[in-house]
């Protein structure tokens, strides 16, 4: 299992944004370790000397990405805006996330379905529950003060994921839909406007 990158020295991050690196440019998960070494400037026995196997490297990966997040998340809710506002800018920012680390949702359902218990576990505790915990605490927040009507903020949260990750799905899909299945930011940007709007709608009290 991987450890805390913090505390690694400066091959380990390498090897980690070496992956990540690749994973964004081809497009896939199934990334060789000797290409990630390559790129790292490494060699294949300091993956399993730092992360212990592939499965430690991905987990390594993700914890990164949930310190971002974490980061971000305990800045928006501390920051004195309206309920409102604050969904709004989630929604943005996770669909934001996404177009920069098109991997991310990939990896997470991935590391979920088929990681070990204990892998799945820590992605779970490290990832998905602090999202979860931030999305209820807003969705509170707005039902308390009378911007948001009750509703259950568990199911809001699969909601949210799904809308938020399914313009990355595939680029079969977005050119079945679209015409066009290439990303660019304009239409990131059109998007994340287009899931806002529908979700803070759908939560606003009548």
């Amino acid at each position: 299992m991987a450890e805390d990158l913090t505390d690694q020295p400066a091959t380990a991050q390498r090897i980690v944004e070496a992956a990540r690196s690749l994973m964004i440019e081809r497009g896939l998960l199934e990334v060789s370790i000797a290409d990630i070494s390559e790129r790292a400037g490494t060699n294949v026995a300091l993956v399993s000397y730092y992360f212990g196997n592939r499965e430690g490297l991905m987990i390594a990966i993700i914890e990164g990405d949930a310190r971002r997040a974490s980061g971000h998340l305990e800045r928006l809710l501390a920051a004195d805006i309206a309920p409102t506002a604050k969904m709004e800018i989630h929604i943005k920012g996770l669909i934001e996330a996404y177009f920069e680390r098109p991997y991310l949702n990939r990896l997470l359902q991935k590391l979920l379905r088929e990681a070990s218990p204990e892998a799945s576990a820590k992605v779970g505790a490290t990832f998905v529950r602090p999202v979860i915990e931030a999305r209820r605490a807003i969705i509170a927040d707005g039902i308390a003060c009378g911007e948001f009507r009750a509703v259950d903020a568990n199911l809001v949260s699969f909601a949210i994921d799904g809308a938020c990750a399914h313009l990355f799905s595939s680029v079969q899909s977005r050119h079945t839909i679209l015409g066009d299945g290439s990303l660019d930011h304009d239409l990131v940007e059109r998007y994340a406007t287009t899931v806002s709007e529908l979700i803070v709608g759908g939560l606003l009290a009548r």
